[in-house]
C-alpha cells in the first residue's frame, strides 16, 4: 500500500506530542480534521496506532513501531532534500577540473583548488591535464566541469572564459648580447632583427598567436617565428 507522507508527517507529529490540539496548533489545521485524518490513517493500515485518554492519547505498541519507522523515513527524507541543495550549489558531488601542464606551476590553480577543498571537503575532486585546445573541447563536450587554461582562441562555443591573471611577457638572452647589457626592460621593436625560439603553435595555440601579434603591432613578423630549438 502506499504511504501517504501526509498522513504520516500528521502521525508523527500526534505522536511527539501525544496531544491532538498542541499537534493541531503545531501542525497549523484545526483539530476536527487532524482527528479525522489519523482516524483515516489507521483505517488504511488496519491497525490502532492511540489509544485516546482523557486528556490526550498514546501510542498502541504497533503505534511505537511505527513512530521510530516514521522518525527514520522523515530522517531520510531531509538528508536526501540537503544532497540535492548541496549538489545543486556545488558543496557535494564531484567536480572536473582541468589543467594545462604550465597552470599546474602557477601558484595560483593550486591555491584556488585547496581553498575550493577547504570550502567544500564533501565534494570529490578529479583533474584532468591537456593543451588549452584540448581543455576546451573537454569543456565542450562535457568531460570536465572548469579549466584553467592559457590564451583561449576566440570565444568558443560554449564555454565563457574568466581572465584571473596577466602575467608580463619576458625574453631570454645570452648574457652577453647587446640588449641584455643595462636593461631591466625591453620593448619589443628592439627584437625586430631577432631570430625567436619558442613551442611550435600545437603546443600553445593562444599563446604562439598572442606574440605573432604582438610582434605585427610593434612593426614587424619575428624572424624565426617560434621554432623549437633542436635537441
Amino acid at each position: 500500500m502506499p504511504m501517504d507522507l501526509r498522513l504520516l508527517r500528521y502521525f508523527l507529529v500526534v505522536a511527539e506530542e501525544l496531544n491532538v490540539t498542541r499537534a493541531a496548533a503545531r501542525l497549523g489545521i484545526q483539530q476536527a480534521p487532524l482527528s479525522q485524518q489519523i482516524k483515516l490513517f489507521e483505517q488504511n493500515l488496519g491497525a490502532q496506532l492511540f489509544r485516546r485518554k482523557p486528556r490526550g492519547v498514546e501510542l498502541t505498541a504497533a503505534g511505537l513501531a511505527l513512530r521510530d519507522e516514521a522518525t527514520s523515513i522523515f530522517a531520510s527524507v531531509e538528508r536526501a532534500v540537503d544532497t540535492v541543495v548541496r549538489v545543486s550549489r556545488g558543496e557535494q558531488g564531484d567536480i572536473r577540473i582541468g589543467l594545462t601542464t604550465s597552470a599546474c606551476f602557477h601558484p595560483l590553480p593550486p591555491r584556488a583548488i585547496r581553498a575550493f577543498r577547504r570550502a567544500n571537503p564533501q565534494v570529490n575532486i578529479q583533474f584532468e591535464q591537456n593543451s588549452t585546445p584540448g581543455l576546451i573541447g573537454s569543456l565542450q563536450a562535457g568531460r570536465v566541469d572548469v579549466a584553467f587554461i592559457r590564451t583561449a582562441l576566440g570565444k568558443p562555443a560554449g564555454v565563457r572564459v574568466l581572465p584571473l591573471v596577466e602575467e608580463p611577457m619576458v625574453v631570454a638572452l645570452p648574457a652577453r648580447h647587446p640588449l641584455a647589457k643595462g636593461r631591466r626592460t625591453l620593448t619589443l621593436g628592439l627584437l625586430a632583427h631577432e631570430k625567436f625560439i619558442g613551442y611550435p603553435r600545437a603546443a600553445g595555440a593562444g599563446l604562439y598567436d598572442s606574440v605573432i601579434a604582438a610582434c605585427i603591432a610593434s612593426g614587424f613578423s619575428p624572424v624565426s617565428p617560434m621554432r623549437r630549438p633542436r635537441s
